[in-house]
């Protein structure tokens, strides 16, 4: 088969959408070496160098930066010009493809069906119209949680046989480190004192930032005195508010913005403990990332997070701002329970493997690929 897969967003800091591309990129063509890949990129340098040192991988640079020129000119271009058998691409397909090629659309949530206050007008609007279409056009849609995929079959009506899942995992960077040297210069290099709680994600409504930092004022009264609070993540939309409560806490909060990829590993392992208190995830990879790290993990008890976390974190209902102040004092002062959720956090990270959602899309692509030529 001749695979392509749209990797657009890769080098463009899009977070947990772009370690999804990367990590299925760096592994679908060492699991498949009989298929060859088409990889569709802006920036060739960010695809990772064992997946273009592949023989059976081509990487090729997307002459657009504009969305609409690549779904409505150069993706299908592309498609007819390598023959494909089958175009991945995540959300936004194409507008039409070769009658061979088959899609497969990766939906990593719907927020913008559930929460549309969390997006601004105009990208709402793009989102809802254009993921519906992309996935009820697609030969097979793949979701990152069981929750997701009960979450697209209900709202978009699709047949529970084309809807699959593949769940995320943490990569191997994501590992214990107890390197002293490397632990105190990661915390002076952003500022977070010798004890913080960490939480990584965009400042954007839906991370739920400006109560955990209610929740943390709280905490600090309650006896977190000691403790900062490290907010990693690049503003987004209606990141002010957030911004501003930061700043009411002086130094005792810390706003890093985007960090490197090499740091975030370091931040995991250096903070007591690790905080999502997202409202709503189709997955959660921050919450593996933390868990591989040895990170005490809290997180929300709603969407797909419980899903990801097991029985390996202290879950907490997000929108309740006192009961995640507790949540904070009580993983963050009682060492056994610490112990318990970072002995659990380990194995339960273990559970998660890219290699194995790797071999999943990749029967994606064939059921996709047979279904179309069934239709021919």
């Amino acid at each position: 088969m001749n695979i392509g897969i749209d990797a657009h967003m890769l080098g463009q800091r899009e977070t947990g959408n772009e370690t999804y591309i990367l990590e299925l990129v760096r592994h679908a063509p060492r699991q498949a070496p009989a298929h060859r890949f088409f990889v569709y990129v802006e920036n060739p340098d960010a695809v990772p160098p064992e997946a273009r040192a592949c023989a059976n991988v081509r990487v090729t640079r997307l002459q657009n930066h504009s969305a609409a020129a690549r779904l409505l000119w150069e993706l299908p271009r592309r498609a007819a010009a390598d023959a494909l058998d089958a175009l991945h691409i995540s959300y936004n397909a194409p507008l039409y493809l070769p009658r061979r090629c088959a899609l497969v659309v990766t939906v990593h949530d719907i927020s913008f069906e559930r929460h549309p206050e969390w997006f601004p007008t105009r990208l709402r609007w793009f989102l809802k119209a254009s993921v519906r279409r992309s996935a009820r056009a697609a030969q097979q849609t793949i979701a990152v949680s069981e929750w997701c995929r009960k979450d697209l079959i209900e709202t978009y009506r699709l047949p529970p046989e084309r809807v699959w899942v593949t769940h995320e995992a943490a990569g191997g960077a994501f590992r214990p480190n107890i390197e002293r040297a490397a632990l105190d210069a990661i915390r002076a290099k952003y500022d977070t004192g010798e004890r913080f709680i960490l939480a990584v994600g965009n400042v954007q409504p839906r991370k739920n930032l400006a109560r955990l930092l209610e929740a943390f004022a709280q905490a600090r009264a309650a006896g977190l005195h000691a403790y900062k609070l490290a907010l990693v993540g690049q503003p987004q939309w209606q990141a002010d508010a957030v911004h501003q409560a930061a700043r009411a806490l002086g130094d005792a909060a810390v706003m890093t913005g985007y960090v490197p990829d090499a740091d975030l590993p370091l931040l995991y392992n250096a903070a007591d403990v690790f905080c999502y208190p997202s409202l709503y995830e189709g997955f959660g990879l921050p919450v593996l990332e933390a868990m591989a790290c040895g990170a005490p993990v809290i997180t929300s008890n709603v969407t797909a997070l419980p899903e990801v976390a097991g029985d390996a974190a202290y879950l907490v209902d997000p929108r309740d701002v006192r009961a995640l102040a507790e949540a904070l004092v009580k993983v963050a002062t009682d060492e056994n329970l610490r112990r318990e959720y970072r002995a659990r956090g380990l194995a339960r990270a273990k559970q998660f493997a890219w290699a194995r959602l790797a071999d999943q899309t990749i029967a994606a692509y064939e059921r996709a690929a047979r279904f179309v030529k069934r239709k021919s």
